[in-house]
């Protein structure tokens, strides 16, 4: 089972692509800050640059105490990685905007060369949010290839960013990396899962026991949430409805299972889960607007 992340600050800023401009996160980029004292002091540099000749930003910022502060969505780029120079490792498609395919994540290195090891601590928060993001977006867990996978601004910018991430732990990550693999992710072929799901048009499952659908970034969600039992049959149970609109933002959803709600918000509209992917447990509390849940249960 995989480790739990820990706890993430969220330190938004705007400066990024939205929405990907419709592409989709293939890689991990690994990145040093070469300078900065603190996760919070970078995330606060970055967000002082909006609206500058110079804005720029990173997903994640991981300081060399272990804090993990996350500037931008996952659903969205970051401007991070900058552009393709010379000598770039062969697998980039060039005529891509390399921040509309990544998630970046800086490591806060005092030294301006980036010559700092990382600490224990970074190390593990490095590792465990990797190991996440890769899960959320179906990244490989390996060397970056034309497949997609893990590596360092190095094969981007190898001009400007020859030392960036400056000193990492690859072989312990590659590692760290392959023990994780053995975390839970349910399919049709699993003889329980199949009593209660079939196959449906779209790759979808359609619910034999509620005559529902799951289908989409809500499926892969429910196929792997909790990371062990049985995903989210076990720790969700079976959906009470299809996908329902949130009329108050276009594009986003939510579903209704026994056990608990899945929003579809790729750009965290309706909430901001720090370290959440597209799809996030909604939250529900004494606070959350009366009229919602008039909705939701009208609806279901």
């Amino acid at each position: 089972m995989a480790d739990a992340i820990p706890d993430v600050i969220w330190m938004p800023n705007n400066n990024f692509f939205a929405n990907r401009d419709g592409l989709r996160a293939q890689y991990v980029i690994l990145h040093g800050t070469a300078g900065g004292s603190s996760a919070q002091n970078i995330a606060s540099y970055f967000a002082s640059t909006q609206g500058t000749n110079n804005p720029v930003s990173s997903h994640y910022v991981i300081g060399q105490d272990g804090t993990i502060v996350q500037c931008v969505a996952e659903a969205n780029g970051a401007w991070a990685n900058g552009l393709y120079t010379n000598g770039h490792a062969a697998f980039w498609d060039t005529t891509v905007n390399p921040n509309n395919i990544t998630v970046s994540i800086e490591h806060v290195k005092p030294a301006t060369d980036n010559s700092d090891q990382l600490t224990s601590v970074q190390q593990t928060a490095s590792f465990q949010l990797i190991n996440a993001i890769c899960d959320r977006w179906q990244i490989p867990k390996h060397d970056a290839d034309a497949s997609g996978g893990i590596t360092g601004h190095f094969s981007i910018d190898p001009v400007n960013r020859s030392h960036c991430p400056g000193p990492y732990p690859w072989d312990a990550l590659w590692s760290y990396l392959s023990s994780q693999e053995e975390q839970v992710v349910i399919n049709l072929q699993n003889a329980v899962v199949k009593s209660f799901f079939t196959a449906s048009a779209n790759n979808r499952w359609l619910c034999q026991r509620t005559g529902m659908l799951i289908g989409g970034a809500i499926l892969d969600f429910y196929c792997r949430f909790g990371g062990d039992g049985l995903c989210g049959l076990t720790y969700l149970g079976l959906p009470l409805t299809n996908e329902v609109p949130i009329t108050t933002h276009a594009g986003t959803v939510y579903q209704r299972f026994e056990r608990g709600f899945l929003a579809y918000d790729p750009n965290h509209v309706v909430d901001s889960p720090p370290g959440a992917g597209p799809v996030y447990c909604m939250h529900i509390n004494a606070s959350a607007p009366a009229a919602f849940f008039s909705r939701v249960s009208a609806e279901s």
